[in-house]
């Protein structure tokens, strides 16, 4: 089974604070694919930290690393429209490869693809259509740390002592549900980026320095420690001296894609 990994850290006084100098827009490209440099850059601050603000290298970042990693080219609600019916392009784009490798990210052309064929074929126009229809309700609360979610803890912080660094202390209050919700949102659409198109960050209380690794099909609470550990962004939140709080999301769904969804969230 495939499996699927994501890190992302940002210092949130700092996330907004940009020299920016790109488009306001999405503009197509030379390939013929969408792109808004702002928006990226706006909800990628890791990128921009590596990569910088300019048009070409953010793009770059895009179509070799980003696509595949689920983040958004450009604003979810671009193209929607009062009479759109709540269709989200970037979302179906993302979600349907298949759809994308005929019509791209053109907003017009992949509602059209919709309303002739997607929806008889039982495609959904938005990741909140598509979580409506997961039994049981979304988590928000969390009365108990799971005992997977315990196991992941443990691993931590055994990971993080042999390095000196202090254990991370369980966030029941913050990180913890954000992390759950985090799990039941991934399974869904497996990006840092929200289904409404908004930072996985907004799912928690800010307090500074956040950051968050997600993965999927780990099958234990071992395996996806030995693949976070094996990756160097992932292991780079493990061990920041600077966190001190941690939150883990844990789903298992057996009608989905991978199975198993896993979420830190980590918090100074």
């Amino acid at each position: 089974m495939k499996k699927l990994l994501i890190s992302v850290a940002a210092f949130f006084t700092m996330v907004f604070c940009f020299g920016v100098s790109v488009e306001a827009a999405p503009v197509k490209m030379a390939d013929g694919q969408l792109f808004d440099a702002q928006y990226y850059a706006q909800n990628n601050p890791d990128v921009v930290a590596a990569f910088g603000t300019d048009v070409n290298w953010l793009y770059l970042h895009y179509t070799v690393c980003g696509k595949t990693e689920g983040r958004l080219p450009y604003d979810p609600s671009y193209g929607s429209g009062s009479s759109s019916g709540g269709f989200n392009a970037a979302y179906y784009a993302a979600r349907y490869p298949d759809v994308a490798a005929v019509f791209g990210n053109d907003p017009t052309l992949l509602r059209m693809h919709y309303d002739l064929c997607g929806k008889a074929e039982g495609r959904f126009p938005n990741a909140e259509a598509e979580l409506a229809t997961m039994p049981g309700p979304m988590p928000v609360y969390i009365v108990s740390i799971s005992s997977e979610e315990q196991q992941v803890l443990d691993l931590v912080n055994a990971e993080r002592a042999k390095y000196g660094l202090a254990p991370l202390a369980w966030d029941s209050s913050n990180l913890g549900p954000g992390a759950a919700l985090r799990a039941q949102e991934i399974s869904v659409y497996f990006s840092h980026t929200r289904p409404d198109g908004s930072s996985c960050f907004t799912a928690i209380t800010n307090p500074g320095i956040v950051g968050e690794n997600i993965a999927a099909g780990q099958r234990s609470a071992q395996e996806v420690m030995n693949s976070w550990m094996n990756s160097p962004g992932h292991r780079a939140n493990i061990l920041d001296a600077r966190f001190t709080r941690l939150g883990v999301g844990y789903l298992y769904s057996p009608s989905s894609h991978y199975k198993f969804y896993w979420v830190q969230m980590f918090s100074s």
